[in-house]
């Protein structure tokens, strides 16, 4: 399994009902994922938004050291990243697509969350798995 992580906006200046649907976007885009790729299996995902939601609130550890958390899954499991709308507005979400490009990480940028759009998402997805298996085989 290919696993991407996925990189949008968070924070949005601290606003509660932001966080909270940049949370709920980057879901949406994860569960668009999964069940495109229920069965083949060749596509997964990691969301930081969904991995650590609320944490600023509930847990005492710092900012750095969920960046920290995320650069390593990022690091050690993301094979590429899937870029959010809205991706460029975010100082976070620009570093961690920097990380990708310095790590020469595949990214794919979804323009929108219009239907057609996350379908050709999922398209690219599955071209690039299927390439990517033709040489691991």
């Amino acid at each position: 399994m290919l696993i991407v992580g996925i990189i949008g906006p968070y924070f949005s200046g601290g606003n509660r009902r932001l966080i909270d649907h940049n949370i709920a976007n980057a879901q949406y885009v994860g569960i668009q994922i999964a069940n495109h790729f229920r069965e083949s299996r060749t596509v997964g995902f990691f969301i930081p938004h969904t991995h650590t939601a609320q944490f600023e609130v509930f847990a005492e550890a710092s900012e750095a050291y969920y960046h920290a958390l995320d650069d390593e899954i990022y690091d050690n499991v993301c094979v590429a990243g899937v870029l959010l709308p809205e991706w460029k507005k975010s100082s976070g979400a620009r570093r961690d697509s920097e990380r990708f490009i310095q790590q020469k990480k595949r990214l794919f940028e979804l323009g929108s969350y219009e239907e057609a759009y996350v379908s050709a998402l999922l398209l690219e997805l599955e071209l690039w798995a299927r390439w990517i298996q033709t040489f691991k085989s």
